[in-house]
């Protein structure tokens, strides 16, 4: 449970930084509600897939850091 938890914790970090870095390069400021109604739906969209992005790549990198390698898994099965 501890791991899917931090590989969250770091996606949703990076999603607030890409949130935030488009925010403020790429959107200007909007003149109308709808305007900053449509600029907040692209920098979530764009901050969601960076933190299901990156969370998984952190999920992924700690199971594969402590899996068992091939090779002792082979050697333990009786043939």
């Amino acid at each position: 449970m501890r791991a899917p938890l931090w590989a969250g914790l770091v996606g949703g970090v990076m999603g607030a930084v890409m949130s935030g870095l488009l925010n403020y390069f790429v959107l200007d400021v909007p003149d109308s509600g709808a305007a900053n109604a449509v600029n907040n739906a692209v920098s979530g969209l764009m901050s969601g897939f960076t933190a299901g992005f990156f969370g998984i790549l952190a999920y992924l990198r700690s199971r594969a850091s402590s899996a068992e390698p091939a090779d002792a898994v082979e050697e333990g099965q009786d043939g």
